[in-house]
């Protein structure tokens, strides 16, 4: 046990208070995991617990929260609650205080998450969440339906509980979300930060299972893109099955996700996603190229200019993932053709961007092109130089544009 939480645990002795570790550092060291954080609940009040330490955080203290800050980390210190109403289905109306860890423990989400450790490393379980660890189950703590109506991000964290964890969902705790998949009044930032994790877990598959039979991706889609919900719903699991053949990359798993939506379709649901603008144009870029993909080596090298030569490992990486997912020999040819064109442009340092064209703005405009003819004429010519990188070179391009201008086609030269 950390050194600090060794004394968080003396300072409440020594006041005669109860502290417990509670929650997903219980659940987790159950299950054999260092915990990412450290959360406790105590039957000491807010202001005791802000007095007897000298650096805190209090932002949390109308829900009962103090943040203790020891050894440049915060443990969140939560003073024993019961229930209460939750008018907007997220947050409490009012904050009840108890003096019993039962009636604390008895309001909270779900069995796994509801057990408690003592400093001497004893568990305490009054919901039968040890159980439930044992078997493998995200259940709710009561009635589902009314820890949902509590709180109905819940419905999100449980799936990604069973995703994480490896975990089945409880048939009852199951059923009530998809009987009312309703998330309405969640932040889309919160869905965001939830799906991200499932997309990114090991089961990722499994949680993209439970999404789409809870109709919980279902309430997501049809805010957003209705019509892709309906033409889709049945080979929505694609997705989720490609993205386990991903390195564990938000942009490719987003890019799998996008697979079966149409281009507008995409832009929204990127946008409503409020993904960043560097997620949003590398999972759409990702996307977009490898649908009109071809063993064409100037269609791949212009992917590659659009995405960005730095991300193109992560390109090929989405190839060969669809690739092995699918297995059309087909598309394992072409995805092999793309990683030998890249190894040849990495190795002769071929020209993939107007920054590498021998010719420049003002070649051209010397020789009175203007406007947009100077930058019609430089894509071309970079066009050329894709198909023929040994023609980079000044006096060749330009002679070829003088050609193709005219109406002359020939060969690069030397053939």
């Amino acid at each position: 046990m950390e050194k600090a939480i060794e004394t968080l645990f003396q300072v409440f002795r020594k006041h005669h208070k109860q502290l417990f570790i509670v929650g997903g550092a219980v659940r987790d060291m159950l299950l054999g995991k260092a915990p990412s954080d450290y959360d406790f609940t105590t039957d000491a009040l807010p202001d005791e617990v802000e007095s007897w330490f000298e650096h805190t955080v209090t932002v949390g203290k109308h829900f009962g929260t103090i943040g203790v800050i020891m050894d440049k980390k915060v443990y969140e210190i939560t003073t024993f609650r019961k229930e209460a109403s939750y008018a907007d289905g997220r947050h409490p109306d009012e904050v009840l205080f108890t003096d019993d860890v039962r009636e604390d423990v008895s309001r909270r989400d779900f069995t796994i998450n509801g057990l408690l450790m003592d400093e001497r490393g004893c568990v305490f379980d009054y919901v039968g969440g040890l159980e439930d660890i044992r078997n493998g189950m995200v259940r709710c703590i009561g009635d589902p339906k009314k820890r949902f109506e509590e709180d109905r991000l819940r419905k999100w964290r449980c799936i990604r509980l069973a995703a994480e964890k490896r975990m089945e969902l409880d048939e009852r705790t199951r059923s009530a979300i998809r009987d009312n998949p309703d998330t309405a009044g969640v932040s889309i930032e919160r869905i965001r930060g939830e799906l991200t994790r499932i997309m990114l877990c090991e089961k990722v598959a499994w949680g993209g299972y439970l999404l789409i039979k809870t109709e919980l991706l279902g309430d997501l889609l049809n805010r957003m893109v209705p019509e892709y919900w309906k033409r889709c719903e049945d080979y929505l699991i694609d997705g989720f099955e490609i993205m386990g053949y991903l390195p564990k990359k938000l942009p490719l798993r987003l890019a799998a996700f996008l697979l079966n939506m149409f281009p507008e379709e995409r832009r929204v649901f990127l946008r409503e996603m409020r993904y960043s603008n560097k997620e949003k144009q590398l999972a759409y870029g990702f996307c977009h190229h490898v649908v009109a993909d071809s063993q064409d080596s100037v269609t791949f090298k212009e992917a590659l200019a659009d995405i960005g030569m730095e991300n193109a490992e992560d390109f090929l990486a989405f190839q060969d993932g669809l690739a092995y997912w699918d297995g059309d020999p087909s598309i394992k040819r072409a995805a092999e053709q793309n990683q030998r064109v890249y190894r040849r442009i990495a190795a002769n340092r071929e020209p993939m961007t107007l920054r590498e064209l021998a010719v420049n703005g003002k070649d051209l405009t010397d020789r009175g092109y203007q406007g947009e003819a100077i930058k019609e004429s430089l894509t071309r010519l970079l066009k050329r130089v894709y198909e023929y990188p040994e023609e980079n070179k000044k006096d060749r391009l330009l002679a070829w544009l003088e050609r193709e201008t005219h109406g002359e086609t020939d060969l690069p030269e030397g053939n």
